[in-house]
């Protein structure tokens, strides 16, 4: 009786363990935001970096909404060219099609394409 109390007490922890971690990874995996594709990801480590270390550069980085993509000339073979324009920033992203790149980024603002944002 003891043995049979013992294996029922083992399988209903085990049920419930299972139960518990199917709910935790569902609730995990529905709440988690689909990763950036790579370049939107450099663009914004860039611009996070920018703001970081030159905070003078904050006022004009509020409610950044991105547009652009991949700007590759066709029959360009061996290197990606990416350009992002939002409210004044207009960054541009160039790497080698090699395994581990080196990004080469530029980021311009420019507070007369910004829709009348002034510079202090």
């Amino acid at each position: 009786m003891l043995a049979h109390r013992k294996l029922s007490a083992a399988v209903t922890f085990v049920v419930v363990l299972a139960i518990v971690g199917g709910v935790s990874w569902a609730l995990i995996s529905s709440s988690a935001s689909p990763a950036l594709p790579v370049q939107e990801q450099v663009r914004d480590d860039a611009v996070a970096y920018i703001k970081t270390s030159h905070p003078e550069t904050a006022q004009f980085m509020n409610n950044l909404a991105w547009t652009g993509g991949r700007t590759t000339p066709e029959g360009i073979l061996g290197a990606e060219t990416y350009t992002y324009i939002s409210q004044g920033w207009n960054v541009t992203i160039q790497y080698p099609v090699i395994a581990n790149p080196t990004y080469a980024i530029t980021a311009d603002y420019s507070a007369a394409s910004a829709g009348g944002a002034s510079v202090p």
